[in-house]
């Protein structure tokens, strides 16, 4: 393992009420947008509470989580695992979807990583490819007119080592739209009770649901 721990880049809980509010109220957003039989993907799943927290609170046929973190996959296998769920290691700043166990999927789910891709739009694109005609991600990252890359309020020094930029709303918009996506919804994640809220760009947090 290396210090995930101490990086606070991934959440180890052995349930999903113990994980920190905004990580849970987007996952429960995502239920709404599954539809029985439907194959999601979890893109970066971590340690699994999310990708668990889809397979059993929705109609869907299987939820498959990937990292590239053995410890955190081994996690996921250890606390959250059940009948329809599959984790998987990749490294999605690769060439993951050789490495996915189905090549395409009805939903995609990826929070709080686009960040962390020095290739965004290689990124982005391939999330694209993994989607079926019609296909939904939802996807979250930074905002940067709350969350500044370089005057980050909540590390030393201003700046997460571990993220390569943040994006205002519009510009993570951008990103989508230039790979292929239509955007469906635009949320924000309020800053004090972590509920997603629409027509706002004022959160901490940006949320998106575009469709392939």
């Amino acid at each position: 393992m290396d210090d995930e721990l101490t990086r606070m880049e991934r959440m180890y809980a052995t349930s999903f009420y113990d994980v920190m509010m905004d990580h849970h109220y987007r996952y429960h957003f995502v239920l709404s947008f599954i539809r029985q039989g439907d194959i999601v993907l979890d893109a970066a799943c971590g340690s699994g509470y999310g990708t668990h927290y889809i397979a059993k609170n929705s109609a869907c046929a299987l939820a498959v989580g990937v990292d590239r973190s053995d410890h955190a996959l081994n996690w996921a296998m250890d606390h959250f695992y059940c009948d329809n769920t599959v984790y998987v290691k990749c490294d999605l700043a690769g060439s993951f979807r050789d490495e996915l166990p189905i090549q395409r999927y009805d939903v995609v789910t990826c929070f709080e990583t686009v960040e962390h891709m020095a290739d965004d739009r290689s990124f982005v694109q391939k999330l694209y490819d993994s989607l079926n005609d019609n296909g939904i991600l939802l996807i979250s990252a930074p905002n940067e007119k709350v969350i500044p890359h370089l005057k980050n309020p909540y590390f030393l020094g201003g700046v997460n080592p571990h993220h390569f930029r943040h994006y205002r709303p519009n510009e993570l918009c951008s990103l989508l739209t230039d790979c292929g996506f239509r955007i469906q919804q635009i949320c924000t994640q309020d800053n004090e009770t972590y509920e997603l809220i629409t027509d706002r760009d004022d959160g901490f947090t940006t949320v998106l649901v575009a469709v392939k």
